[in-house]
């Protein structure tokens, strides 16, 4: 998709972070918005910053977890918007917490929101990208945030792991099936946006200094998130089936498609030392 002016995106996850961004430089090249969020004041800062911008901007407050509150988000935007090109996935949550310390719960609201949020959106909003699709060429696209966690499963991060591999796969599946009807899928993996894998989510259950440790070793690397959401626009305008973000993002998929093996170790030798040294 080379033009974004008077295109609709959808963006979950749009009340921080790398949502927000990628709102800013849509509404910067004219593109009207739907704001998705579960935070009403994150979602009212995003629109209130993009209002110079002159966009048609709708704000929808919703959990991506409720499939019925999902399933209803499409005919809500078509209150404001006439139609919808784009879909940003990027609603996420991630916890710091070991396989043994994770509750059901934890891993049923982390698969809620990084997977059946993914699920969710784009069975809800596939008509209309179909529509779409059917009015000119590259004129409807599917993003989805996936990981480099999607790539390598991470200590302390096994269902954020698994449920961002279950997004690289989902988007991959996507894509061979959408690309003849004119929809493009991305699957994007970021690596350290900041604090966005290894110190997402803190609580008191969360072992803080072993993802210190891990996140040290990888925030020289670390890109900020209006440099990820570039990236991201970018691999839409090219139309790339798989975008990776972060120089640790590309060496981590490399590894583990050559080594897949090796890329563990330092991650097992660093989580048994946090453990020794917790004895």
């Amino acid at each position: 998709m080379k033009d974004f002016k008077n295109k609709v995106a959808v963006i979950t996850g749009a009340g921080s972070g790398i949502g927000r961004e990628i709102a800013r430089q849509l509404a910067v090249e004219g593109c009207n918005l739907a704001l998705v969020d579960v935070n009403p004041e994150g979602l009212a800062e995003t629109a209130k910053q993009l209002e110079p911008t002159g966009v048609t901007i709708s704000q929808h407050v919703v959990d991506v977890t409720d499939r019925e509150r999902m399933m209803s988000l499409p005919d809500e935007v078509l209150q404001t918007h006439s139609n919808v090109n784009l879909l940003f996935n990027n609603a996420g949550i991630s916890f710091q917490r070991s396989f043994e310390e994770m509750s059901i719960e934890d891993w049923e609201l982390s698969l809620g929101i990084n997977l059946w949020g993914v699920i969710y959106g784009s069975k809800a909003f596939l008509p209309l990208l179909k529509k779409a699709a059917g009015e000119g060429e590259e004129n409807a696209h599917i993003v989805n945030l996936s990981s480099m966690a999607g790539f390598v499963g991470l200590p302390n991060q096994s269902s954020y792991s698994s449920s961002k591999a279950a997004v690289r796969s989902i988007s991959e599946s996507l894509w061979t099936e959408l690309k003849a009807l004119g929809i493009g899928v991305t699957s994007v993996h970021p690596g350290a946006i900041r604090t966005n894998i290894f110190n997402a989510h803190k609580d008191k259950n969360s072992n803080q200094k072993r993802a210190d440790e891990i996140a040290a070793k990888v925030d020289r690397f670390a890109m900020e998130p209006d440099q990820a959401a570039q990236k991201i626009i970018q691999a839409v305008r090219k139309n790339k089936q798989r975008q990776l973000v972060g120089k640790d993002a590309v060496f981590f998929e490399l590894m583990k498609r050559f080594m897949p093996s090796t890329i563990l170790k330092p991650f097992a030798n660093i989580y048994a030392k946090g453990l020794k040294e917790q004895a």
